[in-house]
């Protein structure tokens, strides 16, 4: 799948990002810009890469996550978008769309918040912390095929963090479509192994 989000807080920009991801093999791609950093990080396996823009250096760096760490990353990843919404459907209304489904939902119920955001590959990206939120007002438009299957989910959200009122967008798109991701051979070639550094 492929995902976009932005966070706004009075009109400017507090982070973007956009992330690609494939499960077979399991490889994810991201590009994230806040106001402190723009990084770009590449995860195969239990290898990640890391390329922090705007430091003296590009050079990437490999770190090799922890067995607990990197199956519970990955375990969220493919985790069935719908499921965190599965209890809270009655929230939601459902028109027809040609011959697909599109389900609706608006208001500012806690509940469908915590949903958006109970993903944790998600929250530890974006850097939301939910105890503090408090959502104003919540779109979202999750459009299915006959089938049932999604084809894309559109997320708005308004709400206050630390007595601030921030926007969110998030787009899931391109839902099964992406057929192959692959880490740049110079990548691999040229990162700096930070496992390996200080030992003997």
């Amino acid at each position: 799948m492929h995902a976009t989000w932005n966070a706004k807080s009075n009109g400017k920009t507090l982070q973007k990002a956009a992330v690609q991801y494939t499960s077979k093999p399991t490889i994810v791609y991201a590009n994230v810009s806040a106001t402190s950093n723009h990084y770009k990080m590449w995860v195969e396996g239990k290898n990640n890469y890391i390329q922090m823009k705007g430091t003296n250096s590009d050079h990437w760096f490999k770190t090799t996550a922890k067995a607990g760490t990197y199956s519970s990353f990955i375990q969220s990843l493919n985790g069935n978008l719908l499921t965190p919404f599965i209890p809270l459907h009655k929230q939601f209304k459902v028109k027809r769309n040609g011959n697909n489904y599109a389900l609706i939902y608006k208001g500012n119920n806690k509940k469908v918040w915590n949903a958006i955001v109970s993903n944790a590959a998600v929250t530890t990206l974006i850097g939301i912390d939910i105890d503090d939120v408090k959502p104003i007002n919540t779109e979202i438009q999750v459009d299915v095929n006959k089938n049932y299957n999604v084809n894309d989910v559109k997320i708005a959200s308004s709400y206050k963090d630390d007595g601030q009122k921030k926007n969110l967008t998030m787009n899931v798109d391109q839902i099964d479509q992406i057929k192959k991701l692959s880490i740049p051979s110079t990548v691999k070639k040229n990162s700096v192994d930070l496992g390996k550094i200080g030992k003997k």
